[in-house]
């Protein structure tokens, strides 16, 4: 084998590599896109529950004054 064929070879590896790497950043761009969410469709999720979770830390923290101030 010469030079040139050993390049040949070599560039015909590579371009198949960067096809493949193609592929992949296709399927992680249609991955993010279907099953993740972004931040400004999960913010009102986030509110709601630190909202309740605000309420019941208050109903807590309340119980637990009367239960000091009665005893």
């Amino acid at each position: 084998m010469d030079g040139i064929e050993i390049l040949t070879e070599r560039v015909a590896t590579l371009i198949e590599r960067v096809a493949a790497v193609q592929e992949d950043v296709k399927e992680i761009k249609t991955s993010l896109k279907d099953e993740y969410v972004c931040n400004s469709e999960f913010a009102p999720v986030r509110n709601v529950v630190y909202s309740f979770i605000g309420v019941i830390l208050l109903a807590v923290i309340g119980a637990l004054v009367t239960l000091v101030v009665r005893g």
